[in-house]
């Protein structure tokens, strides 16, 4: 695990935000807690109605380095996605997680943010070239693209 490479003080700060977020998490999101490993945070997300993704859950995780909060967390989603911010291996690119991180964010702000690229992508930090293209150039065909690969990966069961 990762947690052993995590000062006493920043294990503490992330078993508080943890359980914070699990007990009141922000809306349209569920976290999942690992008991066995506290910096592998995996989450829920609702695809924000209104949008492509709308009726999907998206699966996804954040982890922690060794050097967290210092350095931000990396955002993964493990429900394939077409989005341009989110790269084959469903990494994700959002400016929180890269240059503006500041440490007293937390991970409550950044599961937000990430829920706030799909209402809102940002083709200038694409990551996914084709997802960007199309979003510019003809929305329409994006939409389209998102909602079947949301039908396909992010209906149904758990």
């Amino acid at each position: 695990t990762n947690a052993e490479n995590l000062p006493p003080q920043t294990l503490r700060l992330l078993c508080r935000e943890v359980s914070l977020l699990s007990a009141a998490p922000p809306d349209g999101i569920k976290v999942f807690p690992n008991d066995e490993d506290v910096t592998d945070v995996q989450e829920a997300i609702e695809g924000p109605e209104g949008t492509p993704y709308a009726g999907g859950l998206f699966r996804m995780k954040l982890v922690l380095g060794k050097d967290f909060p210092a350095a931000p967390p990396k955002g993964f989603f493990l429900t394939k996605i077409f989005h341009p911010n989110v790269g084959p291996s469903g990494e994700i690119c959002v400016n929180v997680l890269k240059r503006d991180w500041r440490a007293e964010l937390g991970l409550r702000h950044v599961l937000l943010t990430i829920k706030c690229l799909l209402i809102q992508p940002n083709p200038e930090s694409a990551l996914n070239e084709e997802a960007a293209r199309l979003l510019l150039e003809d929305f329409e065909r994006f939409a389209a693209r998102a909602r079947l690969l949301t039908d396909i990966h992010a209906r149904g069961g758990p």
